[in-house]
């Protein structure tokens, strides 16, 4: 793994610093919060809670129980949340987006797909390719 990456024990959480660059995929046992315009290569698996920094780019899968996709990162794979799922403004998701939970997405953002198990809450201007039937859908302004 990249030397950008700490330990917080008493949280079990990793933490990688701002522009942190990973070229194989990366499992992460416990949570993690990657920093600002971090560049994943490949996949991203995190077994506990993700918060993907702003500006950040993951180029395969991203799978965690919860996860937390900061203000213009772009992912190239599907995006899977055990539990809850939320885009905050202008993310890109180029495959899938499904949760077990709900999945909240945030105006500016670019979906193919999304299925959530409990609501999918748009908010504001958002684009979705398709959404999976039966799934509930709550729309909100701003």
């Amino acid at each position: 793994m990249s030397s950008d990456l700490r330990y917080h024990k008493a949280s079990n959480t990793y933490i990688a610093r701002r522009r942190s660059y990973f070229e194989n995929d990366v499992i992460i046992d416990g949570n993690f919060i990657a920093g600002a315009a971090s560049s994943f290569w490949k996949g991203l698996v995190v077994k506990g809670t993700l918060k993907l920094g702003k500006n950040s780019s993951v180029r395969g899968n991203v799978k965690a129980d919860d996860i937390v996709i900061g203000p213009g990162c772009e992912i190239n794979g599907n995006v899977e949340a055990y539990n809850d799922l939320k885009f905050f403004d202008s993310v890109t998701v180029n495959g899938l987006a499904t949760a077990g939970g709900t999945i909240s997405i945030r105006p500016g953002c670019s979906l193919g797909f999304a299925r959530a198990n409990a609501t999918l809450e748009m908010i504001g201007k958002v684009h979705v390719k398709e959404i999976e039937s039966g799934t509930k859908v709550i729309v909100r302004s701003e």
